[in-house]
């Protein structure tokens, strides 16, 4: 949960692989131990756990928790979460989310300005593989920006764009169509967070 920031209970649930009462008992004694907090976010929609500072201490967790919620990404973000469970459901792999990346990067001295992929799914002993989930449209050059960052990056295997909007992956496709690293997916199984 701390890798992503933050997580819905059903997202919790669906990690721990446990039904709806066994999570809501387990998360709520985390809740009243201090370990998490839960926030709600916006009006109509399910609370939000974060861990809590006393949980990553418990937990030896390195990654400082975090501190505010931005409502500007936070759709992108809860999507974000339910596209790893999927990822890790289908592939057996290890998603390893944006902060975590980030902050692994600053660990080792190499940090990195600009554009960071949303995570890395590592699949067995071979290189990882670059997540983006895309819920707008980029411009082109954006577009070509990032991938053009890939393009050097020996670390990654190959790059995999998710989107849940056709218009986002012709456009996309567009500025991708001479890369052969790059990997369009259109994803319906992602919740609605709206």
């Amino acid at each position: 949960m701390n890798g992503f920031g933050c997580a819905t209970a059903e997202q919790i649930r669906q990690f721990m692989q446990v039904g709806q009462t066994a999570a809501y008992v387990r998360i709520r004694k985390l809740v009243d131990a201090g370990y998490i907090v839960r926030d709600r976010i916006l009006h109509g929609q399910a609370r939000i756990h974060k861990v809590s500072k006393v949980g990553t201490i418990a937990s030896g967790d390195a990654l400082l928790p975090l501190r505010d919620i931005h409502l500007g990404t936070f759709k992108h973000d809860l999507k974000l979460v339910d596209l790893a469970l999927m990822l890790e459901a289908e592939t057996g792999g290890r998603f390893h989310p944006d902060r975590r990346i980030r902050h692994d990067e600053g660990l080792s001295g190499v940090g990195q300005l600009g554009h960071i992929a949303d995570g890395y799914l590592y699949i067995g002993d071979d290189k990882p593989i670059a997540i983006e989930l895309e819920l707008s449209i980029k411009s082109r050059a954006r577009i070509r920006s990032i991938i053009n960052g890939y393009g050097g990056d020996l670390s990654v295997k190959e790059v995999w764009y998710f989107t849940d909007q056709q218009t986002v992956a012709t456009a996309i496709y567009k500025a991708a169509k001479d890369y052969p690293f790059i990997k369009i997916k259109m994803i319906s199984s992602i919740r609605k967070t709206e």
